[in-house]
């Protein structure tokens, strides 16, 4: 175990666009966003579904370190960014030497925070980000189309829902017009900007 655990954490730069982590990968370290930008999604049912934007000062990726569980999301630069790696056993060096009843508050409030984020949806911070949620809930509805129901429901459904995706279609439209008008910091990834 190092004696002095600064010399062990590095900065490392990452390019717009390059993932540091997957879903479902091994843990080997968390890490503290320096500059730039970090976004993180779940892929669900054959999705990527955006969850949140990580910035400057935040820390990300402690928990699968902390509990020794795979990614939970994937991580990915939105932008350029530097980025502390904080390695796994600097990690569980400090957890070994906090105080117990500390130790089982944070095992007590990660597992809150795990099954939260099995029945998360993110929240709507930009009109993007209301469009791509309005969306994904009109892909839900249509699952509720089944051949077996009323010949008149499934032709009113079909309608609203082709309706709605002409909405959610001009929606999107008028958010790219007014992008930066809409701006904020805090607003979740766009499918867009999602890694393919």
């Amino acid at each position: 175990m190092p004696t002095n655990v600064e010399e062990t954490i590095e900065v490392l730069n990452f390019p717009k666009g390059k993932v540091l982590f997957k879903q479902g990968d091994k843990s080997d370290a968390a890490y503290i966003v320096n500059s730039g930008a970090v976004g993180m999604y779940r892929e669900a049912q054959g999705r990527k579904v955006p969850l949140t934007t990580v910035r400057r000062g935040e820390l990300f990726g402690e928990m699968a370190v902390i509990d020794d569980s795979p990614r939970m999301a994937t991580a990915f630069a939105l932008e350029d960014c530097a980025i502390m790696v904080v390695p796994y056993r600097i990690m569980l060096d400090k957890l070994r030497k906090a105080d117990p009843f500390m130790r089982a508050i944070i095992n007590m409030l990660m597992n809150n925070l795990r099954g939260a984020h099995e029945n998360y949806m993110p929240k709507s911070r930009s009109l993007a980000d209301a469009s791509n949620m309005l969306s994904r809930q009109s892909d839900v509805i249509a699952k509720f189309l089944q051949p077996d129901l009323p010949p008149a429901f499934t032709a009113d459904m079909t309608g609203k829902l082709k309706n709605l995706e002409v909405v959610i279609k001009d929606l999107r439209r008028v958010a790219a017009l007014h992008k930066e008008e809409d701006k904020r910091d805090d607003a979740n990834p766009s499918e867009a900007d999602l890694p393919q």
